[in-house]
This record gives structure tokens, sequence and C-alpha cells, in this order.
């Protein structure tokens, strides 16, 4: 029971409680009829007058009527923001009710709002990351297959290459032979002219193996070329995706202790 010599003397204390107390109230006292002054808080009005009648069904009316306090968590709905409000009767010397003092609290409801945006927020970004990450794990593991696949056709280049050498040493030896029927064919004078025409188309056919073994080797050798740069490329990209892949797995880690952390704040907001 509290009990005072007057409720002037209690509105005379209430600046003093309320620079005491480290939060942010607001405070109302009435008589058995109404509201006799208000103090509202920074963040928290009721835009309660001087002179108001209590309402029937004012929290201060049944604390007053019952000779009782309350309390009750008030929600949004009403003010447009979430509270905390106790009604409290007031007594005299004699002990007689002669009004009451409510003091509304604000929770901090924005702030559990924006943990739990926080921690909706990780939660995808971790998904997300967890995504990107399994990505560049098996995009690691397809340019690992795809430079295997470079330093193969780099090794059967160089196999082609051995029977290009081949054909153009069979060409060499087949010009050689042309020459040399040639010249029988001329010692040999009208009857070996057709011979000669024979002589003369091998030596046509193997110029043209001769041109078209450097036209083949021109080509591989430029093959040869462009897969030893895309090999020297997919390893750059492999080892690119191995650092993001590492990379993904860290911020992870991060973004979960950060999730602790906001779960950690939303515990502590649902106190406040």
């Amino acid at each position: 029971m509290y009990k005072v010599e007057s409720l002037e003397q209690l509105m005379a204390a209430v600046p003093v409680i309320r620079a005491a107390v480290p939060a942010d109230l607001s405070i109302a006292i009435c008589d058995l009829e109404k509201f006799l002054a208000y103090w509202p808080g920074e963040n928290i009005n009721l835009h309660i007058q001087e002179g108001q009648l209590l309402h029937t069904e004012e929290p201060l009316t049944a604390a007053i009527r019952n000779n009782t306090p309350l309390r009750a968590d008030v929600p949004a709905e009403f003010y447009g923001f979430e509270f905390t409000g106790t009604a409290t009767p007031i007594h005299d010397r004699e002990g007689r009710v002669i009004g009451g003092i409510a003091v509304q609290l604000r929770r901090q409801r924005e702030l559990r709002i924006i943990s739990d945006q926080i921690a909706g927020s990780l939660a995808q970004a971790s998904t997300r990351l967890m995504q990107v990450a399994d990505g560049a794990s098996e995009l690691a593991a397809s340019t690992q297959q795809l430079l295997a696949l470079a330093q193969r056709s780099g090794e059967q280049v160089s196999e082609t290459d051995k029977v290009v050498m081949l054909i153009n040493n069979v060409a060499s030896q087949t010009h050689l032979l042309g020459i040399n029927a040639a010249i029988e064919a001329a010692h040999a004078g009208d009857k070996g002219r057709g011979f000669g025409v024979v002589a003369q188309e091998i030596r046509k056919l193997s110029n043209e193996t001769v041109s078209s073994t450097r036209t083949i080797q021109d080509t591989l050798g430029a093959f040869k070329t462009a897969t030893s740069q895309m090999g020297v490329s997919i390893e750059r990209i492999a080892s690119i995706v191995q650092e993001q892949a590492a990379t993904s797995e860290q911020i992870s880690a991060f973004i979960e202790e950060i999730q602790q952390m906001s779960e950690k704040l939303n515990a502590f907001a649902q106190k406040l």
C-alpha cells in the first residue's frame, strides 16, 4: 500500500522519479474522477490531458475501484506502439484511496522486429551462400576435368604431329622415287615415255602431300598453342574458384556467428 500526504506531494516528486529512472517512462496521476497531470516520455505519449475524466474501463479506474495494483502489456494495435503499463491506487495516511498513478514503459518491439529481420536476412544469405559454395565446388571439379581434357588434347596433338612427320618423310621418299623414275624414263627414250608420265604424277602427288602436311602442321601448331593457353586459363579459373569456395565457407561461418548474436539480441529484446 502506497501512502502519501497528498496527491500534490506525489506530483511534485514525479520529475525527480523520472530523472532517477534510466528508462523512457510516461506517468499519469489522477484523483478518483479525473487525471490531474501527465508526463509523456520521449518515445511514449498517450496524449492524456489534464482534467480528462477517467473512463469506466480505464485500468486506473479498475485499480482504484478494486484497490488492487494492475499490470498489463498493451499491444501496438491500441496506440501504435507496444508498452507495459501499471496502474496503482494511492492512499492517504489513513489508508483511504484518494487517487492513482499509472506508469507506462515502452517495450522495445522495434528492436525485436529488427533482430528478427536481421536473423531472417542472415538465414537467406546463408542459404544463398551455401548454394554459391556448392556451385563453386562443382565448378572447381568441372574445371579440373576440363584441364585434364586440355592436357590430353595437347598430348594427342603431339602424337598426331608424329604421324604428320611420318607422312612427310614418305612424301619426300616418294618425290625422290619420282625423280629417279623420270631419269630412267628419259634414258629409255620413246619406250619409257609412259613410265615418265607415271613418274611425273608421282612427283606431283608427293608435292601435294608435302604441301598438305605443312598445312596440317601449321593447323596442329596453332591448335597446340590454343590448347596450351586454354590450359593456363583453366588453371587460373580453377585456382580462383577454389579461393572463392574457401572464402564462401569463411563468410558462411561469419554469417552463422552473426546469426547467433542476432538470436541473443532477440532474446534480450524480449526481456525489455
